[in-house]
């Protein structure tokens, strides 16, 4: 064994479309669960999103290490086959809203009448029992997260990459682990992951305990780090760098070689403006690489600013097998980003669409 496999022997039916329940299951795949990936006739949505010759991006990102079905949840056949399933299952994964789970006969409730020791996990969008749906974008505009995330103008502003979406995996992935791995959990143990909570928590984290002390935020600083200065993105002769010298240890460091002002760290962030443009004045005069390798002579942490084919190639040649591997006929597969003396789990390319029926390969996947 070359990684922890904790869920070994554990079968997970994976309900969920899109991102944030299919992260769930990815993780619980990860650590030696067997998840059945139930897809509708055509597939998970997400199949239909952008990507290359190998298909949807998204579906493949998140979708590693699962074994899939086709199963038409409308119809009762369908309906039947996916009781099978869960007969044999100990935990079932959905991001259905609450509306759609009552109407399916999936609500928690419903589900535990006949499997009593089944864990239920919702990844929900403001609370299990809530009618209202969300996408990722939606939970970092109402969270607060967007405003905090503002550019320097002032205009609230959405993080790319679905940070709501992957959080709300993770934790579902979490919790769902830890109820399997308990062996006192109590029967009918339904659990909700409200992506509005996820968003508060993991996004905006420090600025809610300040709204809920003293009723204020302080807003979106662009590039710029919101609790210190200076610290953000400076433009170089050849391209954008990040410095972070906004701890009074290393604006100590960078003070003389900018040749700029004393400050407390309060009195530098009140004028940020004038200490950023002191770092950018001196930046400007020079290349990426040389302010990069100036700034760890320093012990000053920063970072050039690059492109995903660039990051991908710096971090694939500095740690071979991270990020993503190539199969043999050039198709990316995400790799785990942890790993255990040295050797990260392998994952498996994300499945094809089914072309059996459901009942064939149900009586596969339940042998």
């Amino acid at each position: 064994m070359t990684q922890p496999a904790p869920l070994r022997g554990l079968t997970v039916v994976d309900l969920s479309q899109y991102i944030a329940g299919a992260v769930c299951g990815q993780l619980l795949a990860d650590y030696g669960a067997q998840v059945i990936k139930v897809e509708p006739p055509g597939g998970d949505p997400s199949r239909s999103l952008p990507g290359t010759r190998h298909g949807s991006l998204y579906f493949r990102a998140y979708n590693t290490g699962k074994r899939t079905v086709t199963v038409d949840l409308t119809d009762p056949a369908g309906r039947r086959q996916l009781d099978e399933l869960l007969s044999e299952a100990d935990a079932v994964v959905m991001n259905f809203g609450a509306r759609t789970r009552h109407r399916l006969g999936l609500a928690a409730a419903h589900l535990h009448e006949r499997f009593p020791r089944l864990v239920v996990t919702v990844v929900s969008a403001f609370g299990a029992d809530d009618e209202r749906t969300c996408f990722d974008s939606i939970a970092q505009a109402v969270s607060g997260f967007a405003e905090l995330n503002a550019a320097e103008d002032g205009r609230p502003r959405i993080s790319a990459g679905y940070p709501t979406d992957v959080f709300s995996g993770v934790h579902a992935g979490t919790a769902t682990a830890m109820a399997l791995l308990d062996p006192q959990r109590p029967e009918r143990l339904e659990i909700d992951v409200p992506m509005i909570e996820i968003a508060m928590t993991m996004l905006a984290g420090p600025a809610m305990l300040q709204a809920a002390e003293e009723q204020t935020f302080v807003p979106g600083q662009g590039n710029r780090d919101a609790a210190t200065a200076p610290s953000g993105v400076y433009r170089c002769r050849d391209g954008y760098c990040y410095v972070y010298a906004g701890l009074d240890k290393h604006w100590r460091l960078l003070q003389p070689v900018v040749e700029g002002p004393d400050g407390t760290a309060a009195q530098r962030l009140a004028d940020r403006d004038r200490f950023d443009g002191i770092v950018e004045a001196w930046t400007a005069q020079h290349d990426v690489a040389d302010v990069c390798g100036r700034m760890r002579e320093l012990g000053i942490p920063a970072g050039p600013v690059l492109d995903p084919v660039a990051a991908l190639r710096g971090t694939s040649s500095e740690r071979p097998g991270a990020v993503t591997v190539l199969d043999g006929d050039g198709q990316a597969v995400p790799q785990h980003p942890v790993s255990f003396n040295g050797r990260r789990p392998v994952r498996h390319r994300a499945p094809t669409v089914p072309d059996r029926s459901m009942s064939d390969q149900a009586k596969e996947t339940v042998r």
